[in-house]
């Protein structure tokens, strides 16, 4: 489990984020899970979305066991923004939810969608690849390996 320290960094992780993470036992997306001073987030909406396209039981229960250490919101509607910036419908509510619990990163691997502003903010929280992770806790003066 997490350290309980207070948390330096808060991220959004999107479903593909936690798919790939539950796919296969050492997925590298889920160092994620190791760095130091971060609180993981994500949202009941996501994880709706991670059940209907985790095909087997042993990447639904890898996802149960992840999920052990990330604190997941729960919105009785679909969250949306007042003025949300152009993106795609369905994931509208992902960003909302990312705003919504005060992200610092929204991690995403959906370049079709949020790749325009990866490495960038949008309504106030940076959108990153996973794989970039180690390079923007660099430039926050983190070491990550």
């Amino acid at each position: 489990m997490r350290s309980q320290t207070s948390p330096r960094w808060r991220l959004f992780l999107d479903a593909n984020i936690l798919i790939s993470a539950a796919w296969k036992d050492g997925s590298k997306v889920a160092r994620i899970w190791s760095i130091p001073g971060i609180e993981l987030v994500t949202s009941n909406h996501v994880l709706n979305e991670c059940r209907r396209n985790l095909p087997r039981e042993e990447h639904r229960l890898r996802l149960a066991k992840l999920l052990l250490d990330v604190r997941i919101l729960e919105f009785s509607t679909i969250p949306v923004l007042e003025n949300p910036p152009l993106l795609h419908e369905k994931d509208q509510h992902v960003l909302a939810a990312a705003v919504l619990s005060r992200a610092d990163f929204l991690v995403t691997g959906d370049r079709a969608h949020f790749g325009q502003w990866f490495g960038t903010s949008v309504t106030g929280i940076r959108v990153e690849p996973p794989a970039r992770f180690p390079f923007v806790l660099e430039q926050h003066g983190e070491n990550f390996k």
